[in-house]
Formats: structure tokens, C-alpha cells, sequence
């Protein structure tokens, strides 16, 4: 400093302070749009106390324990792998009980089941759930098929 010259230190502008309150009040509006947006459902499930209208009772159980026999009939003549008779086992009898019942079961995990009413589906499903995904299952495509013609014929 020249001449023992003294200088004040530069002022900035007014709004580039409101610009930083401004893009940290983004930031934290962010993070809570976030965690907001990706925390658990509050929706409780539909309820499930009136079954669907359409057709009866005695006609739905025809046409599954019909399916099931197709099944068994498809996996005697080859035309589908053991593994897969699992897999189709367990959509007929989520499907069985979503008609009867008129509450989604078809895309709700083993786990999600358990916490429904649905005892007897999800204690079925979860029979066959080794069965379709293990490597070393010992049961048998038959024991399997009557545990989901038992289900179905004993469902309410």
C-alpha cells in the first residue's frame, strides 16, 4: 500500500446473497421432495369383506380345478417343465382367489400375502414357492397339483 493508503474491502451486491438463500432453500426443498415422495403408503388396502359380483361360486371352482387339471395334463405330455408347473400353480391360485375374493393377490410377494386374511393362499404359495425356485426341491408335481385342487375346493 502506497503512501500508507488505506482501501475498505469490496462490497458485493445485495442479490447475490439472496441468490445463495435462494439455491439453498432449492436444496432443502429437494431433500424433502425426496424423502416425501419415496416413503411408505398411508393407503390402507382395499378391503376385501364383499366378494366380486359375476359369476357364482360353483363356476369359478369348475374353471380353475379345470385349469389345474390342463396343467397336470400339459406336464404328463412334456409340453411344460416342472419348474413351471410351480409358477402356473401359484397364478392360478392367486387368480382363483382374486375372482373369488375381488382383492389383488396376483402381484403381491409371498411376504405381502402373509399379512392379508388369505391364510390358506399364502400357506399354498409358499409350499410351492421351492418347488418353482430351488435347485435341489424333492417334492413331487403331483403332491403340488392336490395341495392346489385342495385350496381351490376349499376355499369359502
Amino acid at each position: 500500500m502506497p503512501d500508507g493508503e488505506f482501501f475498505p474491502p469490496v462490497q458485493y451486491q445485495p442479490w447475490w446473497g439472496l441468490l445463495g438463500l435462494l439455491i439453498l432453500a432449492l436444496v432443502v426443498a429437494w431433500w424433502v421432495f425426496v424423502f416425501a415422495s419415496t416413503r411408505a403408503s398411508r393407503v390402507p388396502p382395499p378391503s376385501t369383506s364383499s366378494p366380486s359380483r359375476g359369476p357364482s361360486t360353483a363356476t369359478i371352482r369348475k374353471r380353475y380345478l379345470e385349469l389345474i387339471e390342463e396343467t397336470r395334463a400339459a406336464y404328463a405330455n412334456g409340453d411344460v417343465h416342472e419348474r413351471d408347473v410351480y409358477h402356473q400353480l401359484s397364478i392360478l391360485l392367486r387368480t382363483y382367489v382374486e375372482e373369488r375374493e375381488g382383492t389383488r393377490t396376483v402381484t403381491l410377494t409371498l411376504r405381502e400375502l402373509r399379512t392379508t386374511e388369505f391364510v390358506p393362499l399364502s400357506d399354498a404359495v409358499a409350499r410351492l414357492y421351492p418347488g418353482a425356485f430351488s435347485p435341489d426341491y424333492t417334492g413331487t408335481v403331483a403332491k403340488a397339483i392336490d395341495e392346489a385342487r385342495a385350496v381351490v375346493t376349499s376355499w369359502r
